[in-house]
């Protein structure tokens, strides 16, 4: 019997997670649940109902001083939530 070369299961998860477009849905569940280690505590305590859909974070803001602070931080918050994920995940953040 021939030896197969052996594959890591790592490997084997992230193509089936490429394969099956899975991987893109899996990035933005993790930034949103990543949304407060961003922000920080204090600013995550003023945001609600965050969530992405085409490549735009949706973030509902409670205080109109927090929303000029993030919207001022955009294109850092941008980069930062892209870092998690490795990739351009996030392209914009509407905040509301």
């Amino acid at each position: 019997m021939e030896r197969r070369k052996t594959t890591h299961i790592n490997e084997i998860i992230q193509e089936i997670l490429n394969k099956s477009n899975l991987k893109g849905r899996l990035d933005e569940t993790t930034i949103t649940k990543k949304w407060e280690e961003v922000v920080g505590k204090t600013m995550a305590r003023y945001t609600r109902n965050v969530y992405v859909s085409k490549g735009i974070l949706h973030v509902e803001v409670t205080s109109s001083v927090v929303r000029n602070e993030l919207m001022m931080n955009r294109s850092t918050l941008i980069e930062r939530l892209n870092a998690i994920t490795g990739n351009e995940t996030i392209k914009d953040i509407i905040f509301r």
